[in-house]
């Protein structure tokens, strides 16, 4: 009766085995790479007709290369946008698995880009958040690029009309947080506007108050093979808190 104990227990143990192998080999490797900066800075590199939406070009790879050196100077930086994996809400409203992973800040002398790795299933969605950590300036996030297995491109957030798909669109940030708590983001609105065919799309979140900044979702579609996925987000400070010039004293 051992013996056969034993047996059952051996073949069990091979099952589980072989079907912790099966699932190590199903995973595949990701990374995203996303960056935070002023406009400023992001037009330092840009060429005539690359601020078109949708445009590619040889700024945008310059800009791309350069923060893979780490050879950009860190003033234009924000250091105040925390880059983060979503809650299980969140996930759950935009129709994504929830990542938990270490998040490893980008510095002086090496790649400027915030990164986070994970193992994951091909074919799922993930989503990663961009919030600020208090009041700051800039306020509004004005471009993106966003690069995946081909050459990177400029979009400009837009608020979807007439049925379009946009790799990066902007909604109201009290909308986004209404249906992210509701969960029901990506089936009644997403799946409609955003163009998930880079593997990589951005959702802006318009802040009503002009005075504190937008927030970001960064969706990406895991694919077939370990991919790294980039996001450049460049802010400007918002019209409305442009401040008027001193005047000089009089006496």
């Amino acid at each position: 009766m051992s013996k056969v104990r034993r047996l059952a227990f051996l073949g069990v143990a091979g099952l589980l085995g072989l079907f912790v192998a099966v699932a190590q080999a199903q995973a595949v490797e990701y990374r995203l790479q996303v960056v935070n900066m002023w406009d400023s800075g992001f037009n330092a590199f840009i060429k005539p007709g690359e601020l078109a939406d949708g445009a590619s070009g040889p700024g945008l790879e310059g800009l791309v290369a350069s923060l893979d050196r780490g050879d950009v100077p860190r003033g234009p930086f924000l250091t105040d946008r925390t880059f983060r994996w979503a809650s299980e809400t969140v996930a759950r409203a935009y129709g994504a698995v929830r990542v938990l992973a270490e998040i490893k800040p980008g510095g002086e002398g090496r790649p400027r880009w915030d990164e986070v790795r994970w193992d994951g299933k091909p074919g799922e969605r993930s989503v990663w958040v961009v919030e600020p950590s208090g009041r700051g300036r800039p306020q509004q996030l004005y471009h993106v690029v966003v690069k995946a297995t081909g050459p990177a491109h400029h979009f400009i957030p837009y608020a979807p009309t007439n049925g379009q798909r946009l790799v990066t669109v902007r909604y109201p940030l009290d909308f986004l947080w209404f249906h992210e708590e509701t969960g029901d983001l990506w089936e009644k609105h997403l799946s409609k506007s955003v163009d998930l065919s880079n593997d990589i799309a951005v959702v802006a979140g318009a802040n009503s108050n002009s005075l504190f900044p937008d927030v970001a979702r960064l969706l990406v579609n895991q694919a077939e093979q370990p991919t790294t996925y980039k996001a450049v987000l460049i802010w400007r400070q918002a019209p409305a808190d442009f401040e008027a010039p001193r005047s000089p004293r009089t006496r």
